[in-house]
């Protein structure tokens, strides 16, 4: 008990350096609350007035109020007067490069005027009377008065344009359509936009697919843009009837590999649930487990068959 006595007197005694530094710590924060208390009586903080600074905003915001409400009736008045107007065009006119005192003889606005030659000195023109609509200002009411009175000439380019349209269209109606799914390579050379590498292309990947299904699978061919296709569809038709299918309970995995929508691994995905199945009852199945996609599916389902 003793003993306990003197821990505890022990814990609670200071030696004299101990002393000295509770002594100093004690002054330090006697001053610290003294500064605290006392500094801001010695400087108040300042009061600001922002009455002054108030006024003006509401004043800025009334004026922005009235010019804002000045600019809507202005424009209100405009398009009311623009709604009145009545132009008198000339019979017949091309409003390329058109001067603009016969603009504004006919009683076009000028603000419309300055818009539709600001329009020709940047490049533009106008190829038909409808490419008129496209002048900001120039509203349909304006369009409605103007339009049976404008005549834009053919320009040689036009005409050249037509003719060779017109040649292109008569040699079409000459061209006899052809069965994609039939046609041999010299057959196809007869078609505009086919030459030799096309043509033994398009022979080629029917071969590997074992026939095409539609038109489309064209734009699948190595090297085919889509201008070309779209230039050599009017000439192709498809039959279905010679689609050559491959039964995915016999095949080999080199032949269905040599397929071009059958990659390496989906291939050997297919093998592999047909040993666990033994057999498939369908050609469904292949969408089971993630085989096939939806999309895949869609392609090559025309190309299987599962006896």
């Amino acid at each position: 008990m003793q003993s306990f006595k003197n821990q505890i007197k022990a814990f609670f005694s200071f030696n004299k350096s101990q002393e000295r530094g509770a002594f100093v710590l004690i002054i330090l924060i006697v001053i610290a609350a003294t500064i605290n208390y006392f500094l801001p009586r010695l400087y108040p903080s300042e009061t600001y007035d922002y009455s002054a600074a108030l006024a003006e905003i509401e004043e800025w915001q009334a004026k922005a109020i009235e010019i804002k409400t000045s600019i809507a009736g202005t424009k209100e008045e405009a398009y009311k007067k623009e709604a009145n107007i009545v132009l008198k065009p000339p019979n017949s006119f091309n409003p390329n490069q058109f001067p603009k005192v016969k603009w504004l003889d006919m009683g076009m606005p000028e603000s419309v005027v300055n818009t539709i030659l600001n329009y020709e000195a940047k490049g533009g023109s106008f190829v038909n009377k409808e490419d008129l609509q496209k002048i900001y200002g120039l509203n349909d009411d304006l369009y409605n008065q103007l339009k049976d009175f404008v005549l834009i000439p053919k320009s040689t380019m036009d005409e050249k344009r037509d003719t060779v349209i017109s040649k292109w269209v008569a040699q079409t109606a000459l061209i006899e359509k052809l069965d994609i799914n039939r046609a041999d390579s010299l057959s196809l050379l007869k078609i505009p936009g086919i030459g030799p590498f096309y043509a033994g292309q398009i022979v080629k990947y029917r071969n590997r697919l074992g026939g095409y299904t539609g038109l489309e699978q064209l734009g699948e061919l190595y090297k085919m843009d889509s201008i070309r296709l779209h230039a050599i569809l009017p000439y192709l038709f498809f039959q279905d009837t010679t689609i050559q299918k491959i039964d995915i309970n016999t095949v080999e995995f080199k032949d269905l590999l040599r397929h071009p929508y059958f990659d390496y691994e989906t291939t050997k995905s297919i093998f592999q649930e047909r040993n666990k199945l033994g057999k498939f009852s369908g050609v469904y199945q292949l969408l089971r487990g993630g085989i096939l996609s939806d999309s895949l599916y869609t392609k090559v389902n025309p190309y299987l068959k599962a006896d």
